[in-house]
């Protein structure tokens, strides 16, 4: 007799633990789908209670202890919402008449959020004429004509210690037409070589030399710091002034490396550059903006420069996040003007240590270049 095969009820030949397989394999993925999304909402809403704390916090124009108060009311509202979704998870959820108690804590932040969100954005405003520190104290003042570029209040502060300073200021014209290199300037943090102030400078063929540095503009007796840069609590100002001061100040006075790269450019490059750099400051002057660690910086307003005027390709802006890994990307790109390996870029460039040995005088710039050139064939005639 032949043995016919066992079917179930549903008269395919297959058991129903066979059936159960492909279930079970797209349950598993279902949860593991399901608790990825869970929380990725979870630290979404986290970030945005926080976000909304600190806004509160560094933005409300209340005395202290009120702006305190206000920032730990959104702060609880937003951990309440979470022991809400905690229990919740616990507890079968009840009826819609209960829904409101349910969900009050998540319903009140939502509402928190969007109040901080639209007064955020809709009423807290650049504020021009704030005291400002001394080195901030004046924004340049540009007119174009054709190439000739006439600048007021050119900063040339003589610098003795952090403290000990004479200001200065003056009114100088520029030849774009003239331009003969221009340098790309890597500020790194002593502490870490990742983070890093970057700024362009420009020789021009009379002699004359000048740097561009984006920065965020300090009220008097505020020192920088980074997490209140987040939160409006500084302005963009393009910095344009005298190498011995901008440059000078950061090698001699603070100490900091200073790595100064000469760019593979065009000329007519690094006019279109320099030209579009002084429209922005002059922009600035009438129209104010908030200067924000991430968003607009010193980087990203530079390659946004270089992107607008087209030409080589740039990196992503994720490449260059880290500012004080910029010179690497950048010299992957070949836009350093030089054929010496980057590690031995790296110090031919380098010329804090020298600056630390000179005086920041009305030679700086051309001993600057000088020893430029003089360093970068010590290491390449070393090979």
């Amino acid at each position: 007799m032949r043995m016919l095969p066992n079917r179930d009820s549903n008269g395919l030949g297959t058991s129903a633990s066979d059936l159960r397989k492909p279930t079970a394999r797209r349950l598993l993925l279902w949860t593991i789908l399901s608790g990825t999304l869970s929380a990725c909402v979870i630290a979404a809403w986290a970030l945005l209670g926080l976000w909304a704390t600190l806004a509160v916090y560094f933005c409300c124009p209340f005395r202290a202890w009120i702006t305190l108060g206000l920032a730990a009311a959104v702060a609880g509202l937003f951990a309440g919402s979470l022991r809400e979704r905690k229990r919740e998870r616990r507890v079968p959820r009840l009826g819609t008449r209960d829904s409101w108690k349910q969900r009050r804590f998540r319903l009140l932040a939502a509402g928190a959020a969007a109040i901080v969100a639209s007064w955020y954005l809709g009423f807290v405003k650049p504020d021009p004429t704030l005291e400002w520190a001394p080195e901030h104290s004046r924004m340049p003042h540009v007119d174009v004509e054709g190439d000739l570029v006439r600048i007021s209040n050119v900063r040339n502060f003589l610098w003795r210690s952090r403290t000990d300073f004479t200001p200065g200021f003056y009114d100088r014209t520029y030849d774009a037409g003239k331009i003969a290199s221009m340098y790309y300037v890597v500020v790194p943090m002593n502490s870490f070589d990742g983070v890093a102030h970057v700024m362009l400078c420009f020789a021009f063929s009379d002699g004359q030399a000048v740097t561009i540095s984006v920065e965020g503009r300090r009220e008097k007796n505020r020192p920088y710091a980074i997490l209140p840069s987040m939160f409006r609590q500084f302005q963009l100002i393009y910095v344009i002034g005298d190498e011995r001061d901008v440059v000078g100040v950061r090698g001699a006075i603070w100490k900091n490396p200073v790595r100064m790269y000469p760019a593979r450019a065009t000329p007519d490059r690094m006019r279109a550059i320099f030209l579009d750099m002084v429209a922005r400051a002059h922009k600035l002057e009438e129209e104010p903006e908030f200067y924000h660690l991430i968003l607009n910086n010193c980087m990203n307003n530079i390659t946004a420069h270089l992107r607008r005027l087209g030409g080589r390709p740039l990196p992503s802006d994720l490449a260059v996040l880290l500012t004080g890994l910029s010179d690497r990307v950048a010299y992957r790109f070949g836009y350093f003007d030089t054929e010496l390996p980057f590690e031995k870029a790296r110090r031919a460039f380098r010329v804090d240590q020298w600056m630390q040995t000179t005086p920041l005088d009305e030679g700086f710039s051309a001993r600057l270049r000088e020893t430029l050139v003089r360093q970068e064939r010590e290491l390449r005639d070393s090979d």
